[in-house]
Order: structure tokens, then sequence, then C-alpha cells
């Protein structure tokens, strides 16, 4: 696949330059002119093709990554696109032949082209690899290490996603029964100390280590058995190591030292950005899809009894509580005999049309109003009702740190899928990796997923 992808992207780019050169001499106003020899202009797509394999090499594009979304691998193009562009222009810098130059134009041309071209290569080529793998073709073996919500998350995704390229044949685990099954169909193949025994035995090509609580020694350890079986070691990361993952050097007296940034900095640009990125967006979609909000407002009105919106108690930043607008999805009375629950799927109590507008995810569109309030964010956790967060703040320590910032009409949890009743631990790792990793292009990353997977949630009910 990796060879495909290099062939793929060096034919993408020539071809790109021979479009760019056909719509800049043969198509756009001015003609055929002085600087349209196509004997050059073939030469410079050689020169081109040559220039992108090696920038996308250079910066990691050809990098084997199984299990991340083609949102990921875009960036990647569009970043190696960008040093490709930068290398081009200065090769037309420096090209001196008597008086001809290659047109500027063309070359911008090309780079619009090669990006697009290149992008849907690379879709095409992930679609194929994807089917492959999904039914086993080119996928590894692998172990997983531990228990607890990483480990279910971890053995959770590799199952309801085969085609990510991986086998699990089974886990270990120290307190759990060997011989017996998990998560449905999972094997328990024995004890954490049974690691080397079992990699050989079963060929293991990869191991997840997803233990919580356990000492560097024992961790050391296990990587030596892992590499002495000369198999891919790889480590899910517990609450410690997302709340440390953004760590900033520093020094005292020439002592060195490592500073953990405590997530956003709530008083900081990076907020004052966020929250202009959030009104631009919100106030720009409820213009644009206002007549789409009539049409369902009309829907609900006419398919069942009773209002049309509801709103909903929630908490915020800074645990303070704000009234969250919803499409009614449900009965008027959905809640008079249980009082607040989480929804269920085939949940009883949805309306006909509220099936379709939370299948979708259309009944959360008012929430861009709570936006322009300033109550919610384009992209954060999940804003929670109050009897549910005083019930998961008694059993998870670090449940408040959500409430550090906005909550999220998306989030990085509901992006991958965690939403319905998947557990709220599963979820909360998600959340605080957010907080701790936020960027505005880590938002618009999630943004994109979430609209590119609207149609594919499994947990959407």
């Amino acid at each position: 696949m990796r060879t495909l992808r290099v062939v793929a992207d060096a034919a993408m780019a020539a071809l790109a330059l021979a479009l760019a050169y056909w719509l800049r001499f043969h198509f756009l106003p001015g003609g055929i002119v002085e600087s349209a020899d196509p004997g050059k202009y073939r030469a410079f797509s050689v020169v081109m093709a040559v220039t992108v394999v090696s920038v996308f090499a250079l910066t990691g594009v050809y990098r084997n990554r199984r299990g991340v979304a083609f949102i990921d691998e875009l960036f990647s193009v569009l970043r190696g696109m960008a040093g490709s562009f930068v290398v081009g222009l200065a090769i037309i810098g420096l090209y001196k032949a008597g008086p001809f130059t290659y047109s500027r134009l063309t070359f911008f041309l090309w780079t619009a082209i090669a990006t697009l071209l290149i992008a849907l290569a690379r879709f095409a080529i992930r679609s194929y690899q994807r089917q492959l793998q999904a039914r086993g073709v080119g996928a590894e073996r692998a172990l997983v290490v531990g228990w607890g919500a990483a480990a279910d998350l971890l053995v959770q995704r590799m199952r309801m996603f085969p085609d990510y390229g991986y086998e699990l044949v089974g886990i270990l685990a120290d307190n759990l029964e060997q011989g017996g099954q998990v998560y449905g169909s999972v094997d328990v193949l024995g004890r954490v100390s049974d690691l080397a025994r079992t990699v050989r035995g079963l060929n293991v090509k990869v191991v997840f280590l997803a233990l919580s609580d356990v000492s560097q020694d024992r961790v050391l350890h296990l990587m030596d058995a892992c590499r002495d079986c000369d198999v891919d070691f790889r480590i899910v990361p517990g609450m410690l190591e997302i709340l440390t993952s953004n760590i900033t050097s520093d020094e005292l007296g020439g002592v060195p030292l490592l500073q953990v940034r405590h997530g956003l900095d709530i008083d900081g640009w990076a907020v004052f950005l966020k929250r202009a990125f959030d009104v631009a967006v919100a106030g720009l979609g409820l213009l644009l899809i206002s007549p789409l909000l009539g049409i369902i407002a009309l829907v609900v009105k006419t398919t069942s009894p009773g209002p049309v919106l509801i709103h909903q108690d929630r908490l915020g930043m800074r645990g303070k509580v704000f009234r969250m607008h919803k499409f009614r999805s449900m009965r008027v009375d959905a809640e008079a005999a249980s009082g607040p629950v989480w929804a269920a799927e085939r949940d009883p109590r949805r309306t006909g049309a509220g099936r379709v507008l939370r299948r979708l995810s259309l009944d959360e569109l008012p929430q861009l109003w709570n936006i322009l309030q300033g109550e919610m964010s384009l992209v954060g956790p999940r804003a929670e009702r109050p009897k549910f967060v005083k019930e998961f703040s008694a059993r998870l320590p670090r449940y408040d740190d959500r409430h550090r910032v906005r909550p999220g009409l998306a989030g990085w949890a509901q992006a991958n899928d965690l939403r319905g009743q998947t557990p709220v631990e599963e979820r909360l790792i998600y959340d605080l990796y957010y907080i701790e990793n936020w960027s505005l292009a880590f938002d618009l990353k999630i943004l994109l997923i979430t609209l590119a997977r609207v149609w594919t949630h499994k947990n959407a009910y």
C-alpha cells in the first residue's frame, strides 16, 4: 500500500500539471504565449512529481497508521503539499533559460489541482485497503494486556471497526479467569505474566498495554518481553498520561523541570480565538439553515402533540446551569414516571419524527443559539444534566475537569461514536484528552469528522 500511495501521488502530481497547462494556455483568456513550451512543462511535471514524493517522505506522510480518520491523512497531505508548493516556487524562481519563464499562474493552478487529485486518490486507496482489512487481508494479530475503561474502549473499537486492520486474539488480565470470555466473544488467555508465552504461541504482531495502575518497572519488563519477541508494543494512556500529555520544559537554578499545562488557558488568546470561531460559524450556520429549522419545526408540530422545542437545565463551564434548547424528539410525558434518564436504543418514548431527528442529530441544531449566547461552544465535552453530573462526579474524581471549558455541540467523544448509553468512564478519557490538547485545528478536525459520520453513527438514538 505504501508503494501504491507513492506511485499514485507521483502520477497525480504529473497529471495535475498537464491539466493546469491546458487550463492556462488553452482554456483561460490569453491563449498560447512564448512561455507555453510543452517540452519544458513535461520536464517540470517530472520534477514536481519527484518533489511531492520526496517532501511527503520527509514529512512522514507515508508513515503507516492504522485506525486513524481520513481527515488526519488529509491534513498530512495538505502539510506535504504546502512544503511542495514552497519547493516548487523556489525552483521556478531559480530556473533561468533565456527569455523563458514558467507561468506562475500555471503553478498555482497545479497546486490546487494536485492537492485535489492526490486527496481523491488517497481516499480511493484508503477505501480499498479498509475493504481488504475488513476481510482479514493484511490484518495484524493483536493482544490487549489489561482491564478497565481504557481496555474496554480499545476492545470495543477493534470489534466495531474490523477495517482498522487488527485481528484481536484475546486479552491478558490478572483479575479475570483464564479460559473465560469477556466483551461478548473475546477470550481471556491468561495473566499479564504470560505475555511472552502468549505472543510466541499465537503469532501476535502488536501488543496494546492498557493497565492503569502499574509500576514503571513492570512496564519496562513487558516492553523487554515484546522486544525479545520482535513485536510492536503500544501503551494506551491512562488518566495520568492524558492529564500530563501537554508538558513544557523549564529549569530552576539549572535543575531541569517539567511543567504540566493544565488544559485550556481560560484567560488567554486561545479562548478568544475559539470564541470568535464559535460566533462566526454559529451565526452563519443559523442564517444558512434557517429554512431547514423551519421545516423541522413544522414536522415536529404536525406529527405529535406538544411544543416544538424543549428547554433542559444543563451544567456548563465552571458548573454554571444554563437552559439548553433542542427540538422535541420524545413524547411530552417522556420522563413523567422515570425522571431524567438517558435515551436507549429503540426507546419507546421517541416520536416518529424524533427517531429521524435523533439519528441524524438534527434535534441538536437549536443549540447554535446557545453558542451565540456564550453558554456553549461548537466543540467541547457534552453538556450533561445536573442529576447525572452529581452522580458521575461522586464516583469519577476527574469528572468535574470537564467544566473547565464550555460544553460543545460536537465533541471528541461523540465524534468517536461514544454516545447513547456508552460508559461515562470511556467518554471521560476522550473529554480530558480534548481539554488537554485543544487547538483550533483540533476543533476543525472534530467538526469535519462529525459531519462525515453523521450518517454512520452506531449509537445515535
